[in-house]
Formats: structure tokens, C-alpha cells, sequence
């Protein structure tokens, strides 16, 4: 279900964080903690292909939640202001399915990287997003779409 259509001019103190720059620069921290901090998981084999399979469920999800923004004209720039509220496909069950996706590949990243010193990563983009990003984007898209968006944020869990 796609709820108004409002022309809506880019937020400065909202939707003005990067996050895939975010994971970029995370997925860099977590290779550079492994090489200098050691400090193996443990895992061996079995982190190598959990990673890997995390990592691609991630893509995947990536690649599910952005195609569902194109197939109703909206945008994936954060730092741009929505003009369709989307609720259907992958949204029904979790309203940031994007980060999600963002949240996995860094999972993976650190399982096939076997390092604990890079479990610092995941939890870090969690909670940059938990209580920095997605709290200023709801703002924006609460004044956006108000009691429509409110009706969603009721009934669709934040990360899943």
C-alpha cells in the first residue's frame, strides 16, 4: 500500500547521514581490527560460509527493499525526503529493511574476517542508526505523512 503523494523539499537536520558511507567505513574498521588485534573467533571454516551466507541474505535484502522503492517512484537517498510512503512487500514486517540488510553484510563481514575485535562493528552501525539516523528520518517522515505513518509505525517492528 503506497498512502499520499507530497511534494516535500530535502530536510537539512533529518535525512542527512550516509549510511552505506557508515558501512564502508565500518566493514574498513572491522579489516583493520582484524589484522592488528588477532583475535580469532575461533570459527574457522564455519564463520568463512555462515559470513558469507549472512552476507548474501543482506544483498539480498538490500537488493529487495530498494527495488520496492523504485517500483513506486521514490527515493533511496537519505537525504532526501519521501514522497510515497511505503508500507507493502518487505515493509509489512520491517520498516528498515535497508539497514537490515546493512546491519547483516557487517555480521558477515566479521564472521568471515573471524575477529572479535570486529563484533565492535555490527553493534556500532546499530546503534548509530537505532538512536542517531532512523530516530531523524521518522521525524521527517512522520511530518510527511503524520497519521498514515503513525498507523504503520503502530503495527511494523523497527528492524524486525
Amino acid at each position: 500500500m503506497i498512502a499520499g503523494k507530497i511534494n516535500f523539499k530535502t530536510q537539512g537536520d533529518g535525512m542527512n547521514r550516509y549510511p552505506l558511507l557508515i558501512v564502508f567505513i565500518l566493514l574498513a574498521l572491522c579489516w583493520f581490527l582484524s589484522w592488528f588485534f588477532p583475535l580469532s573467533l575461533g570459527l574457522g571454516r564455519t564463520g568463512e560460509v555462515a559470513g558469507f551466507l549472512i552476507i548474501s541474505v543482506g544483498i539480498f535484502l538490500l537488493i529487495i527493499a530498494v527495488g520496492v522503492f523504485m517500483a513506486r517512484k521514490t527515493t533511496v537517498i537519505p537525504t532526501r525526503a519521501p514522497d510515497k510512503l511505503v508500507t507493502d512487500g518487505i515493509y509489512r514486517i520491517t520498516r528498515n529493511p535497508m539497514y537490515l540488510g546493512m546491519l547483516l553484510i557487517l555480521t558477515g563481514f566479521t564472521l568471515m574476517m573471524d575477529t572479535v575485535s570486529g563484533l565492535v562493528c555490527p553493534v556500532l552501525f546499530f546503534f548509530i542508526m537505532d538512536y542517531t539516523v532512523i530516530p531523524r528520518e521518522e521525524k521527517v517522515v512522520e511530518g510527511v505523512f503524520g497519521e498514515a505513518y503513525l498507523k504503520y509505525k503502530s503495527h511494523t517492528r523497527r528492524w524486525i
